[in-house]
């Protein structure tokens, strides 16, 4: 029988089914190696320290740290950025403007510039009404025109005084106009219900009243005061509003122009209405003339304003700081 050549290891059959410890290694359940002969045993990878191996556990959680800290970070800014510049108006959006080194805004900062809207115009306050212009008739029929309507009654306490309100036939003023200005300036609380001591209501014609407030022509007003034995002109021209019984009458020309001294003092028209309703409702209310107090001092409600001023200053109320204000009597 030929001899098998020296180098070969037969195993026998089916050895590494049944006999692992046939295996090089004697490893049950170990994969043999297809390299050399027989079946080596895996040999195992070097073991680390364990204080090693904690160092670099440690070394991962504070990478990891640090790129969690870096994100937030990162987040934080972005948001205070959008919030800069969402106030500046600026839309986070859009393109930042390129700026070169050679662009003569490349010193300055690269922040998108805000947008500043042009101020609004403003116009200037109207200037104020010191008499109207046009024309108006100097004399009248001596007919009326009536407010039809019945009036709030003005004031808080105190016995109510009634009266009527008309309008000369022909005149450019509406009664329905120069009634609310009665009423507004009647019920004021700087007015003469302010006392507490009586309250003022306008009524229809066809009502029962105790006086009647008219605006009249100069021609008329003057007929009608003279028939109580006043004299409204000056340099034979009618001129100041009078009361006589049951008559407070307003000339139409001081109602329309005003007077010298208000005019001059830049005074509007408004104010002198409402000084001359007060002061002629005060009459008929009872009151007498006043004088005025001291220069630069308000000049009281019935002080003759409509023939000067006297170094006082116009005031067209007959309270003041809440307190009936007088002058000296004339």
């Amino acid at each position: 029988m030929p001899r098998k050549p020296s180098g070969y290891h037969v195993h026998p059959p089916n050895a590494h089914r049944t006999d692992p410890s046939a295996w090089s290694g004697g490893r049950p359940g170990v994969p043999p190696s297809r390299t050399g002969s027989g079946y080596p045993p895996r040999q195992a990878g070097p073991r680390i320290p364990a204080e090693r191996g904690r160092r670099r556990r440690e070394a991962v959680r504070r990478r990891r740290r640090q790129r969690h800290l870096v994100a937030v970070l990162l987040v934080g800014s972005a948001l205070l950025i959008g919030a800069d510049l969402i106030r500046r108006g600026v839309s986070i959006g859009a393109a930042a403007p390129v700026v070169t080194a050679s662009s003569p805004a490349a010193s300055a900062s690269t922040a998108p510039e805000e947008s500043v809207s042009p101020s609004p115009s403003v116009s200037p306050s109207p200037e104020p009404v010191l008499a109207l212009a046009g024309d108006y008739p100097r004399s009248g029929p001596g007919t009326w025109v009536y407010a039809t309507t019945e009036g709030s009654v003005l004031g808080q306490a105190g016995n109510v005084r009634r009266f009527r309100v008309a309008v000369e036939t022909g005149v450019p003023e509406d009664v329905a106009g120069f009634a609310a200005t009665v009423d507004q300036v009647l019920g004021d609380p700087r007015g003469w219900t302010a006392g507490g001591t009586l309250r003022l209501q306008r009524v229809p014609q066809n009502a029962t009243a105790e006086f009647t407030i008219y605006l009249a022509t100069p021609q008329t007003a003057y007929q009608m005061c003279r028939q109580a034995g006043l004299d409204i002109r000056s340099g034979g021209v009618p001129f100041t509003s009078c009361r006589t019984y049951g008559r407070v009458i307003i000339n139409l020309s001081r109602w329309r122009e005003s007077v010298p001294d208000y005019v001059n003092g830049g005074v509007p028209l408004e104010i002198y209405r409402q000084y001359v309703i007060n002061h002629e409702v005060g009459h008929q209310l009872g009151f007498g003339h006043e004088a005025c107090p001291g220069a630069g001092k308000p000049a009281p409600v019935m002080q003759t304003q409509t023939l000067g001023l006297k170094g006082c200053t116009a005031y067209p109320w007959p309270y003041l700081d809440g307190q009936r204000y007088r002058g000296p009597r004339a």
